[in-house]
């Protein structure tokens, strides 16, 4: 039997138990009634009244606290739990007992003196640990640009207001923010009652005109007093004498990261195969050698964003711990754009990864995000009712909330100018653009599919991330992205226990977490979801969810829905 759920019953024990103090005062003429007779009382009366209200007092707090020490303390019985460790995915009925932030026994049977408990019947019910979302930027907004971000600035405040839970009612417990280039937004975020644990990897790492300073078209100012890595390995980087290198060396990056709480490190190596004509420098081997080894020390994990064979092939030169992105980008020959067939090269690089173990985010939602913006049936998702205000919604679903799409249009003209020979390859076979990237997707989409089932079969070691929200896409909705992105696991053919494996041990193991979060074991934080559906029987369990614990506070679902909030 399920005695409490949300709600605070503490605080109408105190009001009720206050009135009756009040009552008994009154009767002793020593309550606020105006037209009661004011005189003398008797001294010795008086220290008695005195002495009772004290005793009442002391009684009343001790109970106000007595039932506020009672709701952080919960036990869920009868309920099938489902964990993983480093070995095997554990499944059992039994008893699960939560004393504030902690859980603090986990059994088959009932624990013993276990005094007062809010008690919640799991029969028929499956406990989970939350979710966790190892690639996230949160102070991106899914559906507004620049321009937008500025006309509607009502609009960016509720939808920030909503982030959090947006998470939680999908079951996103735990989450990483891969480039905290924001942190009063993240601090924000922090300071919302209810969100999400999040951890970050700091500012994203960046050497001297790599393809982010190119992408974002930062001036050669800009470029100067950033917080950049100086690649003294690479003679195309010279700084004038302004600049002093000493400030830019690894063990200053990576001391700036930790004054940020980062957990990890991020940097980006995209090459040729990207499609577009190379204008940035990539990051040497030499540089990322030294920068994996100064973060080594803090126990930071190296997260590389490294879409293509060469991204794959220099992270497993240099030892990254983490990689980031699918391969999508197989070659720089624009003939070979069609080629179906997965190399042998490919397929080397990717099964030394599978072999190492080492964490891999496959982010089918960074290319399928952007295929869903090419047609306008994603906004009829009724999912997207939990994630996005209304206001928000309504502004989407106009032409002007629609600059995603125009974006991607927009690439086609700009391939034309940068990369001639791409261009002519992608266009030969069509005449209408919507045709031609809605083609270009799907050849993305089967890549995705060919290394996702290539790493499955190879026993990989995949994490969930979802890169979410890509090129602030309203597709990218947060916390729902990643039931999305477990359903393009699951079509793929990836088995039902490694994302569960993905998405909960296996992502906290990657990131040194493993001690408080991705499993349900005493001494673990109480991040838990109940579900109604067994997720090891079918990927929808995930968005099957009935109530979403975080640090010990259990909360029903529908109250985190925008739609509630």
């Amino acid at each position: 039997m399920e005695h409490l759920a949300t709600i605070d019953i503490s605080y109408y024990k105190y009001r009720s138990f206050t009135m009756q103090i009040w009552i008994f005062l009154g009767c002793l003429g020593l309550s606020k009634n105006k037209n009661a007779q004011r005189g003398p009382i008797d001294g010795s009366l008086t220290e008695r009244i005195m002495k009772t209200i004290v005793i009442i007092i002391v009684i009343l707090s001790s109970l106000h606290l007595k039932a506020q020490e009672n709701q952080s303390k919960t036990l869920i019985s009868n309920i099938t739990i489902i964990s993983a460790n480093t070995d095997s995915i554990k499944t059992q009925v039994g008893y699960v007992s939560i004393e504030g932030e902690k859980i603090v026994s986990i059994g088959d049977k009932k624990p013993e003196g276990i005094g007062n408990y809010i008690e919640l019947d799991g029969t028929g019910k499956y406990l989970i640990p939350g979710l966790i979302d190892s690639h996230v930027h949160l102070a991106n907004i899914a559906g507004l640009n620049g321009p937008l971000k500025k006309k509607y600035p009502e609009v960016v405040e509720l939808y920030f207001d909503q982030l959090p839970k947006s998470y939680l009612y999908f079951g996103f417990t735990t989450l990483i923010d891969v480039n905290n280039y924001w942190p009063e937004r993240i601090n924000k975020i922090l300071s919302a009652e209810l969100r999400p644990d999040i951890y970050t990897c700091g500012e994203q790492v960046t050497v001297m005109d790599d393809f982010n300073m190119e992408m974002e078209e930062y001036s050669q100012g800009q470029r100067y007093v950033s917080n950049f890595l100086n690649d003294n390995y690479n003679a195309n980087s010279i700084l004038p004498d302004s600049i002093q290198a000493s400030e830019h060396t690894p063990q200053k990056i990576v001391a700036k990261i930790r004054e940020q709480q980062g957990i990890c490190a991020k940097l980006v190596y995209e090459d040729e195969a990207s499609g577009l004509a190379v204008s940035w420098e990539k990051p040497t081997a030499s540089i990322l050698r030294d920068l994996i080894l100064e973060a080594q020390r803090f126990n930071m994990p190296l997260v590389l964003h490294a879409p293509s064979l060469e991204g794959h092939k220099i992270g497993l030169e240099t030892g990254i711990q983490i990689f980031a992105h699918g391969m999508w980008n197989w070659s720089d020959d624009p003939n070979q754009f069609n080629n179906p067939n997965l190399g042998d090269e490919h397929k080397r690089a990717l099964l030394e990864i599978a072999e190492k173990q080492i964490p891999y985010q496959l982010t089918f939602r960074t290319i399928t995000g952007e295929k869903d913006l090419v047609t306008m049936d994603f906004l009829e998702d009724k999912n997207l009712e939990h994630v996005f205000p209304k206001q928000m919604l309504d502004l989407l679903n106009t032409e002007e909330g629609q600059w995603g799409k125009r974006k991607i249009f927009g690439r086609t003209a700009f391939l034309e100018k940068t990369n001639p020979p791409f261009y002519k390859a992608l266009k030969a076979d069509f005449t209408d653009d919507q045709k031609m990237w809605e083609h270009v997707f799907k050849t993305y989409k089967h890549r995705l599919n060919t290394v996702a089932r290539f790493l499955g079969e190879n026993d990989a070691n995949l994490i969930l991330g979802t890169d979410s929200p890509a090129m602030n896409m309203y597709t990218n909705p947060p916390g729902y992205n990643g039931i999305l992105e477990m359903r393009h696991w699951a079509d793929t053919g990836i088995p039902l226990e490694k994302i569960f494996r993905a998405a909960t041990f296996n992502n906290a193991h990657a990131f040194h977490l493993e001690h408080l979060y991705g499993s349900v074991e005493k001494g673990s934080i109480a991040n838990l979801l109940i579900l109604n559906s067994n997720p090891l029987k079918t990927v929808e369990a995930y968005n099957d969810i009935e109530k979403v614990m975080i640090r010990g506070k259990l909360i029903v679902r529908e109250q985190l829905s925008a739609l509630a909030n």
